[in-house]
């Protein structure tokens, strides 16, 4: 039975940095699986193409947000993404997935993943936080963090919640650890 850890939350919520911190406190070896990683698959300037990942612009409260619809080849890449963990887990590797998925997604991580020990971690921060790193990151949409706050978590039932702004990473990951007991 594989240990899977599966870190959801908004784009610059800390799921990254968390996962990190978790690999270095932890006592088994997870893999760290993030979603930005096959999505750098592709080449430069591809992966906004409406046939993998569409960059819309709805009505903000002060200007437009940037909202990613998956198009076609972009959900089969994330569905290859997927079924790398269901595999990589029946092969007894223990995963950290970084991951920003709705509630079809996580059932289908919970149906997948039935055989093996999953916790599923709502990662957040106050949308001042999200914004100041989306900044200080440079590689980010911004706004995308505030347009996605207001439906990735709908219909969600998470095992585990962290607020990222409450700690270092290191703390969180290891108050996380001694919470599932890994």
């Amino acid at each position: 039975m594989a240990r899977i850890i599966i870190l959801n939350g908004v784009s610059s919520a800390g799921k990254s940095s968390l996962a990190r911190a978790i690999q270095g406190k932890a006592d088994r070896t997870f893999l760290h699986i993030e979603m930005d990683a096959f999505i750098s698959f592709l080449p430069n300037g591809h992966e906004f193409r409406p046939e993998w990942f569409e960059v819309q612009k709805i009505p903000g409260e002060r200007s437009p947000l940037p909202r990613i619809i998956n198009g076609p080849r972009g959900e089969a890449l994330l569905s290859v993404m997927r079924q790398f963990v269901f595999n990589a887990a029946d092969r007894r590797l223990d995963m950290i997935v970084d991951e920003v998925c709705h509630a079809r997604e996580v059932r289908d991580y919970r149906d997948g993943l039935v055989n093996h020990d999953l916790t599923v971690v709502k990662v957040h921060a106050p949308l001042d936080v999200v914004a100041a790193r989306e900044k200080a990151r440079g590689n980010r949409l911004i706004g995308l963090g505030q347009e996605q706050s207001t439906h990735l978590h709908d219909g969600i039932d998470y095992d585990e919640v962290i607020d990222t702004s409450s700690g270092s990473a290191r703390e969180l990951a290891a108050q996380l650890l001694s919470r599932i007991a890994t």
